[in-house]
């Protein structure tokens, strides 16, 4: 007996041993400053820059390793180049030209809507030409900010408008959704920050939390957690790319789309979106294309699955326990039985981007391959 116990301990301390010499060393401060510096040249307090991701990776109870850091490091790279609220080229005149084209689709509203904005507040320091003269997201944001402010007070709705009743349909409706070094997902922070509260956000909340994300800190607090706060499951940092770009999980679901569009023989758009969502992001009742062709595809195959089953699984597609699901399993046996090839376990969405911001073609795969760019000639360095 005791011979057993001695053995199980001396087991148990070489595992233990072993995962500590695994585990990567955590890079100080001046090292992460020079990697910054390696990315970027001419980044202004590079220093500054390294102490923050420090601080943020230890907020979140991440490892400052090695590989940690350079994912972070590729993808501020990318999206600022190492500016807390980068200046977009000819975003005024970008902005004034959507905005325009906007109102042309309703003409009498929209020359009455032109007006408001030319003469409001008033003729010299008019809405249009704060919005002609916008530099950065930011500058932006504040327009929309203080004509929702000045609709208040010509409404007399000031307080129901500060109170937070109105917040969905208020910040829904304001044009700059991602912000900052990292470009963070407004919607993604706001429901971060929160998860962290007992009362619920007055729209002075909401700004408060724009304003923190135009800093570094704030900025890399959420871009970090969006990018490294989740377990994948993913092979390679490419699809982590991606997902950063597409939403979490998108490349493991973009790969199984891809394995039911295979199976079905439909032409299915390998986005990772496996349900129909509505815009406030949330599932609609409608069945999507993919659904259908997994319903067809395991309809005839030797798992039998209610539509109702289905359904109810992918209404996990957005969570890492989707791969535990009898759905995610029936595929990708099916799959493998009928191709007698291993399925893949992510791939990159199939996704075009436009935005006012973007000037060139940009797809999620042209983003991630060059963020993974970044990243490797990161990791590369000594």
């Amino acid at each position: 007996m005791a011979r057993l116990i001695f053995c199980f301990l001396a087991a148990l301390w070489s595992a233990c041993s072993a995962s500590s010499a695994a585990e990567p060393p955590a890079l100080t401060a001046p090292a992460v400053a020079r990697l910054i510096n390696a990315a970027e040249k001419n980044v202004e307090d590079s220093k500054g820059w390294a102490d923050y991701l420090l601080d943020v990776l230890k907020l979140h109870v991440l490892s400052a390793s090695k590989e940690n850091i350079c994912a972070a490091i590729a993808i501020i790279d990318q999206e600022s180049s190492f500016v807390a609220d980068p200046a977009v080229a000819g975003l005024g005149k970008i902005s004034e030209a959507a905005l325009r084209a906007k109102m042309d689709k309703v003409p009498v509203l929209g020359r009455i809507a032109l007006h408001f904005l030319e003469v409001t507040p008033s003729p010299q320091d008019n809405y249009l030409a704060r919005i002609r003269a916008a530099r950065t997201e930011r500058d932006l944001d504040l327009v929309y900010r203080a004509m929702v402010a000045d609709a208040g007070k010509q409404t007399g709705l000031g307080l129901v408008i500060n109170s937070g009743l109105l917040n969905k349909q208020i910040d829904g409706r304001n044009e700059i959704d991602t912000i900052g070094s990292m470009q963070v997902s407004v919607d993604f922070a706001l429901e971060t920050a929160k998860r962290r509260r007992w009362l619920p956000m007055a729209l002075d909340d909401v700004y408060a939390l724009r304003d923190e994300l135009y800093t570094r800190h704030g900025g890399m607090y959420y871009g970090v957690l969006l990018l490294l706060g989740y377990e994948t499951g993913y092979n390679k940092k490419l699809y982590r790319f991606a997902d950063f770009n597409a939403g979490r999980y998108s490349s493991r679901n973009a790969a199984f789309q891809s394995q039911i569009s295979e199976l079905s023989g439909n032409s299915l758009a390998a986005d990772g979106d496996l349900l129909l969502y509505d815009k406030s992001g949330k599932v609609a009742s409608g069945v999507s294309n993919t659904e259908k062709a997994l319903r067809a595809v395991l309809k005839n195959s030797s798992f039998e699955l209610a539509d109702e089953d289905i359904r109810k699984d992918l209404l996990r597609e957005k969570d890492s326990d989707f791969v535990k699901t009898l759905t995610y399993s029936a595929l990708r046996a099916t799959y493998e039985q009928a191709t007698k090839k291993r399925p893949a376990f992510a791939m990159v969405p199939n996704i075009a981007l436009s935005s006012p911001k973007i000037r060139s073609k940009m797809t999620t795969r042209i983003f991630a391959e060059s963020v993974d760019r970044r990243y490797q000639s990161c990791m590369a360095r000594k």
